[in-house]
């Protein structure tokens, strides 16, 4: 098939358009009707040529008047039978990218000349004859139809897609949520290399030498000239369980009956380029595949996919972020806070200003990875946090106090997470631990509580939270060698009595499960009725919902309230 890479320019409909209008009965005379029953893939081709545009020229060389992509509607009048000459007259059609031939049969020609034939077959271009009766006003006017209704259609779908990737880009994990926004608007694949990190989705073609057509593109678009502001694009093809080098930007190569799928790719640097990146790998870099080739609005949402990228990279700024590791630095790393008089209520009322509200007293929050969780396509290796995580918890949690760490997110929030935003972290993959509130001049205090809860919430597989539930199932493993994590499993399973109103009942509880639930003992070394101290220990597994009548459960119990003890 000939080059049509331009023809993206303007808007396009495929051939079939006229080929499937029954008023016309046109006939598809090249490529050859036999290879066309052979291969479908061929038929699929043809028939998927994009049409630009009609255009009627009665002139030998008619290739200087027309663009990649438009359709030329002839009766014949350059075509004289000589098969040289009607060779090369197919032969400069092909060359300048028209996208068929339309031969009208009569006044001039009653059939269509075989050596013409025979040329365009020669090289696969689309050869269509028309029969007497329909006139080339009837097939203009039904294509620049057909072209309107894609405008339309195509402006419609580039702004719902432009919505959906920008939305992408506010979410979390922008990076990849915009490559599967991009990739799944048909059929193909999209790949964003940052430096190290690679987000893929879609279904990559087997074989796809992806180091080495990354590695290409990045010296085309280093090699392109360019005015300020703007981004060239650069293109290659490749080719399902193969790799088949473009001639050049734009260049298609046909590929063979067994050679798989071919997929015309096309590639954006996203951001700026800056002198100090310009090194083999440097930046970032988005690419785009379809099969059989890319569209308008393919190329389209691949530059404001690539815009979007560059913006999600400056947010926040290095300088931004330098300043945020210092805050935080200053306030969990340091000894202790420790500032006199009414410096202490200036420090507060900022604190305050800062959380956006009307906070006294602060919760420090850990962010980890769920290890059981992994996200499809990460780049980021098990339990393992990339910069834009910050952002999304700084939303997520409402709060301007969010630390990026290599295996884990540090905050501190006026308020804890609300229950829906603990849903909405667990969705993602992640697992909050949550200190109690301490004063703002405790910071360091809080932060220290947190990175136990995290240690529990690693074992445990859920939230660490004091306003959280208590949870279900057998005691951990890890609370054998992790005191942390035997102190937050007991916080949780023991904190429906753990308030100052249920102290009665738990003194009661803790007595009894030590005399190995012997009513009479316990109200001895209690000094109270027997039947008081049933009432308490009913009162204490009614608000703890497990059953103390198994064994194994009122040492489960017993453990918890042990570890509680020891912290």
């Amino acid at each position: 098939m000939q080059p049509v890479t331009q023809a993206r320019d303007r808007a396009t409909v495929p051939l079939a358009t006229l080929l499937d209008e029954p008023a016309f009965g046109a006939a598809l005379l090249s490529p050859a009707p036999a290879d066309l029953a052979t291969d479908p893939e061929l038929e699929a081709r043809v028939r998927s040529t994009p049409v630009a545009s009609s255009i009627v020229i009665e002139l030998d060389d008619p290739g200087a008047y027309m663009l990649p992509g438009d359709l030329l509607l002839v009766t014949g009048l350059a075509i004289t039978g000589d098969p040289e000459r009607d060779a090369a007259y197919a032969a400069r059609l092909h060359a300048a990218g028209v996208s068929a031939l339309v031969f009208g049969l009569e006044p001039v020609h009653a059939e269509v000349p075989q050596g013409l034939v025979a040329a365009c077959q020669a090289l696969d271009f689309p050869l269509v004859a028309l029969p007497p009766h329909v006139y080339f006003a009837a097939v203009t006017s039904v294509l620049n139809r057909a072209l309107e209704t894609e405008r339309t259609r195509a402006l419609e779908s580039m702004n719902t897609l432009a919505r959906r990737l920008t939305e992408a880009s506010l979410q979390h994990r922008p990076a990849q949520r915009l490559v599967e926004e991009l990739a799944q608007q048909g059929t193909g694949w999209a790949v964003l290399q940052i430096e190290d990190e690679v987000y893929r989705s879609g279904e990559l073609p087997v074989g796809l030498p992806l180091e080495a057509t990354i590695a290409e593109l990045r010296e085309r678009l280093a090699a392109q000239p360019r005015a300020r502001g703007s981004q060239p694009t650069v293109f290659t093809t490749v080719t399902a369980g193969g790799w088949g080098p473009a001639a050049g930007s734009g260049a298609r190569m046909r590929a063979g009956a067994d050679s798989g799928t071919e997929y015309e790719v096309a590639a954006h640097e996203a951001g700026p380029r800056r002198a100090r990146s310009r090194g083999p790998g440097a930046g970032a870099i988005l690419l785009l595949g379809r099969a059989p080739r890319l569209t308008r609005t393919d190329l389209t949402a691949l530059q404001l996919a690539a815009n979007l990228v560059g913006l999600v990279l400056q947010l926040p700024a290095a300088q931004s972020m330098a300043v945020d590791q210092l805050l935080m630095h200053l306030m969990t790393d340091s000894p202790g806070i420790t500032i006199p008089g009414a410096e202490r209520d200036r420090f507060a009322r900022l604190l305050t200003n800062s959380f956006g509200g009307n906070a006294r007293r602060a919760h420090a929050v850990i962010a980890v990875r769920d290890p059981g969780r992994a996200l499809a396509h990460d780049p980021v290796p098990g339990d393992g946090t990339v910069a834009s995580d910050a952002a999304w918890l700084r939303r997520l949690l409402h709060t301007p106090f969010v630390e990026h760490r290599a295996r884990r997110l540090r905050a501190f929030v006026g308020a804890p997470p609300s229950p829906g935003e603990l849903d909405r972290a667990r969705e993602l993959g992640w697992l909050l631990a949550v200190s109690a509130a301490h004063d703002f001049g405790d910071l360091p205090a809080a932060m220290r509580e947190a990175e136990e809860h995290a240690r529990a919430a690693l074992h445990l597989r859920q939230h660490i939270d004091g306003a959280a539930a208590p949870a279900a199932g057998v005691w951990p493993l890890g609370a054998a060698a992790d005191p942390a994590v035997a102190r937050a499993a007991a916080a949780q399973w023991l904190a429906p009595i753990l308030g100052p109103e249920h102290e009665e009942p738990r003194r009661v509880l803790v007595a009894w499960l030590h005399h190995h639930g012997a009513w009479d003992r316990t109200a001895r070394e209690l000094e109270l009725h027997r039947n008081t101290v049933r009432r308490l220990v009913a009162e204490a597994q009614a608000l703890l919902g497990r059953d103390l009548e198994d064994p194994l459960e009122r040492a489960r119990v017993l453990l918890a309230l042990t570890a509680l003890d020891a912290g």
